[in-house]
Order: C-alpha cells, then structure tokens, then sequence
C-alpha cells in the first residue's frame, strides 16, 4: 500500500537548531529526523595580486538538515513554520523545500505530522533538487564552481557507500568507502546544464566515482548567501537577490542557462525512483545484502536521529541509518517483496520507507551500458 505525502527539508544554521527544535515542540510535531551537515561558503578574497576569484577558498558554515513527514495539506503550515523561526528571510540562515513522495505500507502512529491550520502557500515553484554521491573530498572542486556561479548553496553531509568497490576483491582499496552526499536546489530550466557541469568535474563517468540524479521540487526557500564578502553598500548582495525574489515572487529572474557552456557529450540518463529506507542503526547491512538477491547492488548510508518531542516514550529507537537506493521503476514491487520477506517494518527492523520519482540519474554503469 502507497500513501502519498510530503517531505519537508529544513537546512539551517547550527545556532538556529534549538529555535526550530522549540517550534516543532510548540506546535506538535512529534516526529522529526535530524542530520549535521555543512554549508560551503566562498571566503573573503585577499589582498594580494595573486589572489584571483577562481582561488577563493572555501568556508564551512556547521548546519542541521531536518527532515519532516507530513500529509499534503500540512505542507504550507511547516513551511511557514520553519521560516519563522529560522528567520530564512535573512541570508545565511538556510533554507527549506518540500517533496512529494509515496510512503510504502502503513504508518506508524504519530510518525507523519497533521495540521489543522491553513495556511497562505509560500515559497517558490519551478525549482528541480539535484543529489550527488562522490568520494570524501571530491565535492569541494563542485560546491566552489556553483558558488562562484552564483547558481546555489550546497549542502555537504556524509555517507558510506557499497556496491562497485564490493565486487572488486582486493582492487576494492582503490574506491574509499566514505563519501560525501551533495545535495543543491535549482531552478528547473538550469537543472540539465548544472547536471552535466558536475558530472564532468566530479569525473563520474569514471568507474566507482558515484552518481547523481535530480528530483522534484515543489515548493522552496533557497538562501542566497555564497561569500562572507561584506558589503560595501547598504545592503549586500546576499540580501538584494532575496529582495528581488520577493519582489518578482519567483526564482524565473535567476535563470543561468544561456550563461553555461552547452555540452557536446550526449549523457546516457536514465530514470527510476529513489527508495529511501531509514531503519535501526546497525540494521541497514543486513537489509542491503538481502536485497542485491533482486539487483540491488549499491546505495549510499549515512546516519541521523530520529528525535521526539513528546511527554512518553517514542516507539522508535533514536539511532538510525539511512540509505538513498536508485532503481529501476519497474523493479520496485520486487524490492518490496523482499523487504517484506525480511520483516523490514517489523519492530526487529523499525523500517520506514519511501520512493520519489527520479526524472534524470547517471552513473559509470548508465555510461557502460550504452555502450553494450
């Protein structure tokens, strides 16, 4: 059984957790994941002569990723909510978007957030997310490329990642297990050209160099903060882009593509859905070995807490792990069968799950099959 529904996405500053942490408290939600990750910065430029922008170093800014679950019509009331006690209207503070995603089996109780209260809908459309799995250290040459462009925020967490490096014996040592997950929010019609810049700078037509995919987006508020320059005006940079997102009430004005180098490459692409499964900590193993019985042979795992604000005890354990699967569509109904075969929403497990539409992905074997 699918249900539909909608994931909210808050990425603040560290020092603005307990703000949000408060919020959800005050107003119910009993239920929320949180991951640490960091938002990269350009840092000020120097004074010396050799000191060009394309060697701008780079900052890291601490943030809390939050994740939400929620009914469709709740969508507008936590959007509004994390805005508020954020303060994202200030750049530098974060931001927060929201996904359509098609819940699998039924759902725990008090797990998804309900609210009677509507709310105006807020943030912008035409928006298109775009995830990247690389390994540890090679997201920095990207996250400093679309920084200097001006075309988003990254956000930076990490993860560990199976799959190719499983199956090369003794070569495996060639292919680090730790990655890091990039994750940026764009405007659609920039989606497909800021989607083949990455792959070429993060070489993932190589071999075990990872893959990337881009996802819908319905709704967002995207910070606008790429440098710690001050301003030299009455108001930054930063704050005048905010100001005209306002003003114009879409992202449309910021449109980048005529200002990327078209690629003569054709990308063989391919589509599918990403299954995000979140079970027990020291779970995840088990669950993506049993799987591969079906073709599923590499996802990416990484941690976070599932955290409740309510008077009893929850019915999770708080330590979780997380991993982002991307298959083939018409494969999902045998994954789902062997998940149940395995008891994964059993409380052995405590496993939740989830797909998302996945319009575009790539990877080195998407690559090698075109060629076959």
């Amino acid at each position: 059984m699918k249900q539909k529904m909608s994931r909210i996405t808050a990425i603040v500053h560290r020092d603005l957790t307990e703000s949000v942490i408060s919020a959800f408290k005050k107003n119910g939600i009993l239920y929320y994941h949180l991951e640490q990750g960091r938002y990269p910065v350009l840092a000020k430029r120097g004074v010396w002569f050799l000191d060009f922008y394309q060697n701008q170093s780079i900052i890291d800014t601490p943030v809390s990723i939050f994740e939400i679950l929620c009914e469709e019509k709740s969508e507008n009331f936590l959007l509004a909510l994390i805005r508020d006690s954020a303060e994202l209207n200030v750049p530098g503070h974060g931001s927060v978007y929201s996904e359509s995603i098609d819940f699998i089996g039924e759902t725990p109780i008090g797990y998804t957030f309900t609210s009677k209260e509507k709310r105006e809908p807020i943030g912008f459309t035409g928006l298109t997310g775009i995830f990247c799995v690389l390994p540890r250290g090679s997201a920095e040459p990207i996250a400093r490329l679309v920084l200097q462009n001006g075309i988003a925020v990254p956000t930076i967490s990490f993860g560990t990642g199976t799959g190719l490096r499983d199956r090369l014996g003794l070569l495996r040592i060639t292919i680090p297990k730790e990655k890091e997950i990039l994750k940026l929010v764009v405007h659609s019609s920039d989606s497909e050209h800021v989607l083949d810049f990455m792959i070429e700078v993060g070489r993932l037509d190589l071999p075990g160099r990872g893959f990337i995919f881009e996802f819908p987006v319905g709704k967002g508020l995207l910070n606008t903060k790429v440098s710690l320059e001050g301003p030299k005006q009455a108001a930054s940079m930063d704050q005048i882009i905010s100001a005209l997102d306002q003003l114009y009430g879409n992202m449309d004005w910021r449109k980048k593509s005529n200002q990327f180098r078209i690629s003569t490459r054709h990308r063989n692409y391919f589509e599918g859905v990403n299954l995000v499964l979140n079970c027990k900590e020291e779970m995840m193993e088990f669950v993506t070995s049993a799987l591969r019985k079906v073709g599923v042979t590499s996802s990416t795992i990484s941690l976070n807490r599932l955290s409740h604000t309510g008077n009893t005890d929850s019915v999770f354990t708080p330590a979780r792990e997380v991993a982002t699967v991307l298959i083939p569509k018409k494969n999902l109904t045998e994954v789902i069968e062997v998940l149940n075969e395995i008891q994964y929403f059993s409380s052995s497990f405590e496993g939740i799950a989830y797909t998302m539409e996945i319009p575009r992905a790539f990877s080195y074997q998407s690559k090698k099959s075109k060629s076959k």
